[in-house]
C-alpha cells in the first residue's frame, strides 16, 4: 500500500509504485488501470487509464465521490524490453483528502486515447484478477477487509483488450438520475433520457457542447472546443436486443476554459427546463412564472426570460396533464391578441400605457386585460387585449410581458394602473422590462382616492385628495399637502406610505403623465366593449377588429381633411392654446440678457378674486413654475406671454405628439377585410376546449359590476341665482331681473 495526495505528478506516482513493488531499472512500467467505485451507492467499478497528471486527479476525485472508501486499487503492466509481462500486479492505494478542495460533481470513466467513434473503447477484460499475496506486501501492512477480491478473480488477460469491457454487476447499472454523474456503462430508458443527462451535466459544469451524430441507436456529442484540444465527449448507443441505452464512451473532464460569462446559456431551452419543473407544476398548476426563473437561476446560475419560463411552464402542463384529454383536444388556459396596426400606430401616440380589468359576462368566469394609449387629439387607442382567469400575479406578468413582446420595447415609458397587488408584484419583476429607465409604473389618482375612502369614511378629503394630485406647482401642492396631513396622524401615515412620485402631477418631473392621472382611458373602453362581453371569444375577437377599423378609418379621414386645408395641430390643442392665449394678459419681467429668465405676474381679476401670482419661466430648459407646462408639454399662459414679449414663436415649445403629422402617421395603417370565414382554414391536429373548472355556477349570470363608491355621482349644492342667491333658478329667470327691466323701461 502507498499513500498520495492531492498534488502529485504522474511521474512522482510512477516511482512511488516502483519503490513499492521493488522494480529493477530493466522494468518498465508501460500501463497503470485504476478500479474505480462508481454509482450512486458504490456497487460497482469502471476501470481508468492512468496515463498523465489530469488521470491522477481524475482517480482522487472519483475516489472522493465515495465518501466511506479512501482506497483505489491499481493494476500495473510490467514490461521488461519490448516484452510485455503478463502477469499484472495489483496496488493498493491509500489517498489522503486533507488537501483535496475538488468538486464532488467531477464525472469519470475510460478514458480515450483516440478520437475514432468505434462503438467500444479499448477496455479490460476483467475475468480473473489476482489478488497480491500477503508475501508481495510489504510487512505490517493492515489488509482492509472490506477490500478483499473475489475469488473467482484469477488472472488479468490482456489478450482481448479490444473487446468492450462488462465490468462486475455493470449489466445491473443503475439508470440516470437528476443529479448523477456521468459514467460508462450507466444505462438510459430513451434516447431523450440521454439526451437531457448531457445537458444536465453541461449546465452544472458551464460548459457547451455540439452534436456529432444523432441516430435511431446512437448519439454522440461533443465539446464545441474539441478543436483547441479539450478531450470531453460523450457516445451513447442502443446495443442489439436491448431496452435500454448505455453510455460507451466518455472522454474525459473538460479541460477548455470559458472566455466570457453569459446570463443563459444555448442548451437551456423551454424543453429542458420544462424537464425541471414537472414537479412544480405538477403540485402547483398555476406557479408563478418569476417562481420558475427563481428555480433555473438557482439550480443552474442562470437568467432565463419570461418567454422561455412561460413557454416551459406551458410545456410542463402538457406533460401532467395532458394524459388525462384526449391529444387532439387542448383545454383553453389565456389568450392574448392585438393588431400591428395598433403597435404602429403607438410609435406616434403618447409614450403613455394605461392597463385595467373588467369581467366578462359569458357562461365561464373570465376576465378581460385592456392596455390602452392615447393619441394627440385626446382620442383613445386599444393596444392589447387578455382573456385570463383573473387578476393573478401570472396573469398580469404575462400580460405585460406578451404587450413588451409584441407592442413595443420602447424605453420610457408611463404605466399607469390602480394599486392592484398583483400588477406592482408584476411590474416588480426585472425581466418584463417595466422598472426604469424601460417604464415608470404610476398610480390612478381615482383608486387612490377610493382607497382612502374606504380607509377613513370622509368624502370632503377624498375631494381634496384627487385636488392635491392634479396641482401641477410644487409650491402649492407642498403647502395642500401639509393641511391634508395635519387632518391626523394616522391620515398622515397612511398618504405618506405612498411616494409622491407616484400619484401626485407635480412630482412628474419629467411630464411623462402627459397629464394624465387617472385609468379612464382604459375604462372608457369597457364601456364601449359592454355589449360585447357577454359574447364568446371569438366574437369578442371580432368586435375588437371592427371598432378598431372604425377607429382608423374615421380618425385618419378627419386628420387628413385638416391637414389638407392647412392645419398644423390637433383640434384639442388648438382649443387648449386658444384658451391660454385669452388669459396671458400678464406682465413680464426679463431677468437676463440671453432672453432665458422671466417673472411673469398675473393680472388681478377682482370679480373672481383670483390671478395676482408671480410665476418664474425658464425657457432654456422649459420650465414654468406653474407646473402646467412640463405636465402637459405644451405652452401655459405664462410661457405664452412670455414669447409674446421677447418675440418669438410658442409654438416651437409643442410636443410633436399633439401635431396632424403624428396623429396621420398614426392612423395610415391598412386593415383588411376578414371576407368569408369558410375560406379559413381550419386546424385539423387539434381542438381547443373550454376549461370545465371555469364554468359559473347555476343562476342568471351578473350583467354588470357592483357599483362602488368611485361610481357614485356626488351630490351637488342646488343652483343658485347669480343675481338674487336664491336657489331654483338662474340669472335669466330670476324675478329680481325682470323687475328691474321693467323698472328701467
Amino acid at each position: 500500500m502507498i499513500k498520495i495526495e492531492r498534488g502529485i505528478t504522474f511521474e512522482m506516482f510512477k516511482r512511488k509504485i516502483q519503490t513499492k513493488l521493488k522494480l529493477s531499472s530493466c522494468h518498465v512500467i508501460s500501463r497503470l488501470i485504476a478500479r474505480i467505485l462508481v454509482g450512486t451507492n458504490g456497487r460497482y467499478h469502471t476501470a481508468l487509464d492512468v496515463c498523465d497528471d489530469e488521470d491522477i486527479d481524475c482517480m482522487i476525485s472519483a475516489c472522493q465521490q465515495q465518501h466511506h472508501r479512501n482506497v483505489v486499487e491499481i493494476y500495473v503492466d510490467v514490461a521488461v524490453g519490448e516484452t510485455s509481462s503478463v502477469v499484472a500486479r495489483p496496488l493498493e492505494v491509500n489517498l489522503s483528502f486533507s488537501h483535496i478542495h475538488g468538486s464532488d460533481d467531477d464525472d469519470y470513466a475510460t478514458r480515450e486515447d483516440t478520437e475514432t467513434d468505434d462503438d467500444c473503447d479499448s477496455m479490460i477484460n476483467m475475468k480473473g484478477i489476482v489478488r497480491v499475496s500477503s508475501t508481495q506486501q510489504q510487512q505490517g501492512e493492515a489488509t482492509l477487509p472490506f477490500w478483499n477480491i473475489s475469488p473467482h478473480y484469477s488472472y488479468i488477460n490482456w489478450e482481448h483488450s479490444d473487446q468492450e469491457l462488462d465490468f462486475v454487476g455493470m449489466n445491473d447499472a443503475q439508470s440516470w438520475k437528476e443529479g448523477d454523474a456521468l459514467y460508462v456503462g450507466q444505462l438510459f430508458d430513451t434516447k431523450e433520457d440521454v439526451r437531457m443527462a448531457v445537458k444536465h451535466y453541461a449546465m452544472r459544469k458551464h460548459q457547451t457542447f455540439f452534436v456529432v451524430e444523432s441516430k435511431a441507436t446512437t448519439y454522440v456529442v461533443k465539446c464545441v472546443n474539441h478543436n483547441s484540444g479539450c478531450p470531453w465527449r460523450v457516445r451513447a448507443s442502443l446495443p442489439k436486443n436491448a431496452d435500454k441505452w448505455k453510455i460507451i464512451k466518455w472522454g474525459g473532464a473538460h479541460t477548455c476554459v470559458n472566455v466570457s460569462i453569459s446570463q443563459d446559456h444555448q442548451k437551456l431551452d423551454s424543453k429542458f427546463i420544462c424537464s425541471c419543473i414537472l414537479g412544480m407544476v405538477k403540485e402547483e398548476p398555476s406557479v408563478p412564472i418569476s417562481l420558475i426563473q427563481e428555480r433555473i437561476s438557482g439550480q443552474f446560475g442562470y437568467s432565463i426570460s419570461y418567454k422561455k419560463a412561460w413557454k416551459a411552464k406551458q410545456k410542463a402542463i402538457v406533460t401532467v396533464f395532458g394524459h388525462t384529454v384526449d391529444n387532439r383536444y387542448r383545454v383553453f388556459h389565456w389568450l392574448y391578441w392585438s393588431f400591428k396596426q395598433c403597435h404602429e400606430a403607438f410609435n406616434f401616440c403618447k409614450p403613455i400605457i394605461q392597463v385595467d380589468e373588467t369581467f366578462l359576462y359569458g357562461k365561464y368566469r373570465q376576465t378581460l386585460l385592456i392596455a390602452t394609449t392615447q393619441d394627440g387629439n385626446n382620442c383613445v387607442l386599444p393596444i392589447a387585449f387578455a382573456i385570463v382567469e383573473g387578476e393573478t400575479l401570472s396573469a398580469w406578468e404575462w400580460f405585460l410581458a406578451m404587450i413588451r413582446i409584441h407592442v413595443t420595447n420602447k424605453a420610457g415609458l408611463c404605466l399607469i394602473s390602480d394599486r392592484h397587488q398583483s400588477i406592482k408584484g408584476a411590474v416588480s419583476n426585472p425581466h418584463l422590462g417595466w422598472q426604469p429607465p424601460n417604464a415608470y409604473h404610476v398610480y390612478c389618482i381615482r383608486h387612490i382616492a377610493s382607497n382612502f375612502n374606504r380607509r377613513f369614511k370622509n368624502t370632503m378629503l377624498k375631494k381634496k385628495l384627487i385636488q392635491l394630485g392634479y396641482t401641477p406647482s410644487k409650491q402649492i401642492f407642498e403647502s395642500k399637502l401639509n393641511t391634508f396631513r395635519s387632518q391626523s396622524p394616522e391620515i398622515q401615515t397612511w398618504i405618506d406610505n405612498i411616494s409622491k412620485e407616484k400619484w401626485s402631477l407635480a412630482y412628474d418631473d419629467e411630464g411623462r403623465r402627459y397629464g394624465h392621472m387617472t385609468t379612464n382611458l382604459s375604462e372608457s373602453v369597457n364601456k364601449v366593449l359592454k355589449g360585447a362581453r357577454n359574447l364568446p371569444i371569438t366574437a369578442l375577437v371580432k368586435a375588437t377588429y371592427a371598432r378598431l377599423v372604425e377607429y382608423f378609418v374615421k380618425r385618419g379621414e378627419t386628420a387628413m381633411h385638416k391637414v389638407n386645408n392647412g392645419g398644423r395641430y390637433c383640434q384639442k390643442l388648438m382649443e387648449a392654446i386658444e384658451k391660454n392665449q385669452q388669459v396671458s394678459s400678464h406682465q413680464v419681467q426679463r431677468y437676463d440678457i440671453q432672453r432665458t429668465r422671466f417673472e411673469v405676474e398675473e393680472a388681478f381679476n377682482p370679480v373672481t378674486q383670483r390671478g395676482g401670482h408671480k410665476w418664474t419661466v425658464i425657457l432654456s430648459t422649459r420650465y414654468c413654475e406653474c407646473g402646467k407646462f412640463k405636465a402637459l408639454r405644451y405652452p401655459c399662459s405664462h410661457v405664452i406671454a412670455v414669447c409674446a414679449h421677447i418675440s418669438i414663436d410658442f409654438w416651437q415649445f409643442v410636443d410633436p405628439v399633439y401635431t396632424l403629422h403624428n396623429v396621420v402617421n398614426a392612423y395610415s395603417s391598412q386593415w383588411w377585410p376578414l371576407g368569408n370565414e369558410n375560406n379559413i382554414l381550419q386546424n385539423t391536429e387539434w381542438k381547443l376546449v373550454p376549461d370545465v373548472e371555469r364554468v359559473r355556477g347555476k343562476g342568471r349570470p351578473k350583467a354588470t359590476r357592483i357599483r362602488n363608491e368611485m361610481d357614485w355621482v356626488e351630490s351637488q349644492p342646488r343652483q343658485r341665482c347669480r343675481l338674487c342667491r336664491q336657489p331654483g333658478h338662474n340669472q335669466r329667470q330670476c324675478p329680481q331681473q325682470n323687475d328691474r327691466n321693467h323698472h328701467h323701461v
